[in-house]
């Protein structure tokens, strides 16, 4: 699926399983109690994105940009990621295991971690 720019949208329980999203631009989008499976992101771009409930499960993102994004109660199991960029980042209350961080870059002075 590449190409393609989702507006606003809000999605809502939708499980993606073996997806490829190639270069597709999420611009201000809500994914609630969603779940990825075995889901591949190249060169997408997440800007004002919430993560809200999330399972990202076996997921790889490649040359990835977040911009603006919140990760709220984000479970990352088994993900990659490499080359990701991260601008403006909210994580709380998100889970980390199995993770493989490469190339990345944090803009520290807009990144929040909360504990739990």
């Amino acid at each position: 699926m590449g190409g393609v720019a989702f507006d606003g949208v809000v999605f809502d329980g939708v499980v993606f399983d073996g997806v490829v999203f190639d270069g597709v631009v999420f611009d201000g989008v809500v994914f609630d109690g969603v779940v990825f499976d075995g889901i591949v992101f190249d060169g997408v771009v997440f800007d004002g994105v919430v993560f809200d409930g999330v399972v990202f499960d076996g997921v790889a993102f490649d040359g990835v940009v977040f911009d603006g994004v919140v990760f709220d109660g984000v479970v990352f199991d088994g993900v990659v990621f490499d080359g990701v960029v991260f601008d403006g980042i909210v994580f709380d209350g998100v889970v980390f295991d199995g993770v493989v961080f490469d190339g990345i870059n944090f803009r520290i002075d807009k990144l929040l971690f909360f504990l739990v």
